[in-house]
């Protein structure tokens, strides 16, 4: 009995040992947008982007369906869904944008619909114009120009209710650091559905701008009572 708890148990520890190390080493090590620091304070950062081209296509819907339909489009893309049946390297982060918005490109305006949008980062050095073409119409590729962004990183499954309450704290403080959001909010997920839940990395990133004195001046006059 001893000897199986104890095979059982060398088991386990094998199998977590191999399932971190392939999220640490092979996920972990995904190529992934550049950025720099410029302000760092535990789980958040204030980030400037070097610009990146993406994929996206529209999902109809904000539950799994609307998820798993807007991933099937986009990995059937990079696995040869496109002309000339290119496979291309697998990026990170997967992007999402919140019910009612799109995400951020070049300017970042955003369109109000009832969709949401789901983006893959294309491999560093690829443009729009020579990335082959998707086979399918639901996937448009385009350049982002993301600029200043502020995110904050959090581990495990990205629950709706986690990414509302990371995008929360995140707009606090944004706040408190002299910025506001120019853009609608991101939720960016760096690993696979095959990760080790306590080692996934999520982010909720924003763009934003600092604050000007006529902004400060209208919260103030907002804020008194």
């Amino acid at each position: 009995m001893n000897d199986t708890l104890l095979w059982i148990g060398v088991g386990t520890a094998l199998v977590a040992g191999l399932w971190s190390g392939y999220t640490v080493f092979y996920e972990g090590n995904l190529e992934r947008p550049d950025y720099q620091v410029t302000a760092r304070d535990g789980v958040y950062e204030l980030r400037t982007y070097d610009s990146f081209v993406i994929a996206s296509t529209p999902m109809r819907s904000s539950d799994r369906s609307g998820m798993n339909g807007g991933f099937r489009s986009l990995a059937g893309y990079i696995f040869g869904g496109n002309r000339p049946q290119e496979k291309l390297a697998m990026t990170v982060p997967v992007m999402t944008s919140p019910k009612g918005e799109k995400l951020p490109m070049t300017a970042p305006v955003m369109t109000r619909t009832d969709d949401r949008t789901m983006a893959f980062v294309m491999p560093k050095g690829r443009t729009v114009e020579d990335l082959p073409q998707p086979n399918s119409d639901k996937v448009s590729l385009r350049r982002v120009d993301w600029g200043l962004a502020a995110a904050v990183r959090y581990n495990g499954y990205a629950t709706p209710e986690r990414v509302k309450h990371y995008r929360q704290a995140l707009m606090t403080w944004i706040a408190a650091q002299g910025y506001e959001s120019r853009a609608g909010s991101i939720s960016a997920q760096y690993n696979s559905p095959s990760a080790m839940p306590l080692l996934r990395r999520n982010e909720i990133i924003v763009l934003v701008r600092p604050l000007t004195n006529g902004d400060e001046a209208k919260e103030a006059v907002n804020s008194s009572p």
